[in-house]
């Protein structure tokens, strides 16, 4: 698990699995029980940079706004990995929503 990774979790309220974005860094993501991700949504919206992946089938957008801690055992498949680029931006937008 990797900052950046786009995975499909199983949320902790939410019976549906959804897509996701690990934003936590290697360094804790390597040696922690949990990852800290945004998840991903299909409405655009404040604080929502697009994100573009093969492996999602429908446009989607950084929920930025919604930052969540799960444990690992929640990842269920990876997708892919973002670009540097979207990546930048949604740790943009990240900044702006925690005033850091």
């Amino acid at each position: 698990m990797r900052r950046g990774e786009i995975w499909t979790i199983q949320p902790l309220n939410h019976p549906k699995p959804r897509p996701a974005l690990i934003v936590s860094v290697d360094p804790w993501n390597s040696s922690a029980p949990d990852v800290v991700l945004v998840p991903l949504t299909t409405r655009p919206g404040p604080s929502r940079p697009p994100v573009q992946h093969p492996q999602l089938k429908r446009a989607s957008y950084a929920k930025c706004g919604a930052i969540s801690a799960i444990p690992k055992e929640h990842l269920k498949q990876r997708l892919g990995i973002l670009s540097d680029q979207a990546m930048s931006q949604v740790i943009v937008e990240l900044r702006r929503v925690l005033g850091i």
